[in-house]
């Protein structure tokens, strides 16, 4: 290679180091996002409007704030410094910003002494988020982990997730990308190229209910989904398992059914995950005093998870509940 070449790939690898995403969160030794143990790195934005999100401060793709109720004591001081009047008290203690107002200009984050007033969205570097995701490389090659892109939904930002996963594969750093899939397929296939498993989320069968509880109907999600297998990259399915939402028998035999006839012409199914609701989520929803629409009592019992997992499993599937 000539010193030209050289320089030539040096600079190369700096621009991928430099490209900036935004960011809400950087889990280690995370077990439930692929196999191994694995870096989760979790980007801000999506297309969908999925009702029952767990992460709604990834909805956007731009910083924002929340309140944390939690810290709030009521002082008001997030108002006397709001220029845009986004903010009021719907009872004491209980703050709520009006995204339409909004300008994200974080005085309310730095006028709160208590710190109930956060910011979700920061601003990072591909050779950032590397040094984070390099702390476990050990516990990667032990466990054949890796680095997991989730969201929000990473391929809202594809020239990123694409510097990252390029980033990870020339560190001998497994990569995955978990997705829900509704992106052109010009957008992802570059991303398919550096990713050595798509963590795909199939939330609904019918285009008319997909588009009821998610905002978009799932036809490009599902030829995403076909045209994934065939280029043989290894698959796990996700299945959110919602109440009164996707949970029939109806919808999970058709579900098994598009998941077997891909795994019969393709053979690149690993599993599949189903999610069941928890009352959980809606807890962060109650922090950020954001409404909730889905009822905040018990899960899903194992009795009524086990004729679900049967559906698969007659299918010749591998199934796990809860990721």
């Amino acid at each position: 290679m000539t010193k030209e070449q050289v320089a030539s790939e040096e600079n190369q690898v700096r621009n991928i180091e430099d490209q900036t995403g935004i960011i809400t969160n950087i889990q280690l030794f995370a077990i439930n996002d692929g196999p191994g143990i694995r870096t989760t790195v979790f980007l801000k934005g999506c297309r969908l409007n999925c009702r029952w999100c767990h992460n709604p401060e990834g909805n956007r793709r731009y910083p924002e704030v929340y309140p944390y109720l939690p810290n709030c004591n009521d002082c008001k001081a997030c108002i006397e410094v709001c220029p845009a009047g986004a903010i009021t008290f719907i009872e004491p203690g209980k703050p709520r910003i009006d995204k339409g107002l909004c300008i994200t200009c974080m005085q309310c984050v730095d006028a709160c002494l208590y710190e109930a007033m956060v910011c979700w969205g920061k601003i990072v570097t591909v050779a950032e988020v590397m040094e984070e995701v390099e702390k476990d490389k050990l516990f990667y090659k032990n466990s054949g982990g890796g680095m997991t892109v989730s969201g929000g939904e990473p391929l809202t930002q594809p020239e990123f997730v694409l510097a990252l996963m390029k980033a990870a594969k020339g560190r001998e750093i497994g990569t995955a990308l978990d997705t829900c899939g509704y992106a052109k397929w010009e957008v992802m296939e570059p991303v398919l190229e550096w990713t050595d498993l798509v963590l795909l989320d199939l939330k609904h069968m019918d285009p008319q209910a997909h588009k009821d509880f998610c905002g978009t109907t799932n036809e490009l999600i599902l030829e995403n989904a076909k045209r994934i297998a065939a280029k043989g990259i290894r698959m796990r399915i996700r299945v959110p398992v919602i109440p009164n939402r996707n949970d029939t028998k109806e919808n999970m035999e058709k579900t098994a059914a598009f998941i077997e006839q891909l795994d019969e012409q393709y053979n690149v199914i690993d599993g599949v995950d189903l999610l069941p609701y928890h009352p959980y989520a809606g807890a962060k929803y109650r922090v950020f005093g954001l409404d909730y629409p889905f009822p905040m009592g018990e899960g899903y019992s194992d009795e009524q998870i086990e004729p679900m997992v049967g559906v698969f499993c007659d299918h010749g599937l591998d199934v796990t509940v809860g990721g």
